[in-house]
């Protein structure tokens, strides 16, 4: 009922008061400064969420249940950055192209030994593996699992965007060669 009579007196509905609201007062090198503190503080709070997982799942009996929700977060947060790249037909500030297979295995090789080792020798200390051969295996099991695990998800994720790249880019031609007739 009151947001009824709030929608019948116009309260909530004003344009110009929306507008005053969100109206941008800085100028376009002020903007970019925005964003370039707005970027940098996005990151951290990304890599300190990740650091905030990791070390409540590992140092805290029942860590992982403690951090369900920076999980979720931290996963829906991943989500929406890589749907935003795949829409948007980029990669990474760094390369001008969306980077191929050679790279991907670069990726998920660095990816398997930096987090398969830690992780497996993490687990092995956890479940009292005591012998070389169970600890062995345990990190070449773990490794192998994340490098394919990431391997198959950078070729998916760059091959949907090199199509979404190929397709932005025959729109800008498209209205190029539409702005020269």
């Amino acid at each position: 009922m009151l947001l009824y009579s709030c929608l019948e007196k116009g309260i909530g509905t004003d344009m110009k008061l929306k507008g005053k609201w969100f109206e941008k007062k800085v100028d376009e090198r002020q903007e970019m400064d925005l964003m370039k503190v707005e970027h940098i503080g996005f990151w951290l709070m990304y890599y300190m969420l990740l650091a905030a997982i990791l070390i409540q799942s590992f140092f805290f009996e029942d860590g992982f249940h403690l951090a369900a929700a920076e999980w979720i977060i931290f996963m829906l947060t991943s989500i929406i950055c890589v749907i935003g790249w795949i829409r948007k037909g980029v990669w990474n500030y760094q390369t001008r192209k969306i980077p191929g297979v050679r790279s991907y295995l670069l990726y998920s090789t660095v990816t398997a030994l930096g987090a398969g080792i830690p992780f497996a020798l993490f687990f092995s200390f956890e479940w009292n593996d005591t012998g070389l051969k169970e600890i062995a295996a345990r990190i070449v099991i773990m490794a192998a699992s994340l490098f394919v695990i990431t391997f198959a998800a950078f070729l998916l994720i760059g091959t949907i965007a090199k199509r979404r790249e190929k397709k932005l880019a025959e729109q800008d031609f498209e209205e190029d060669y539409e702005e020269d007739d």
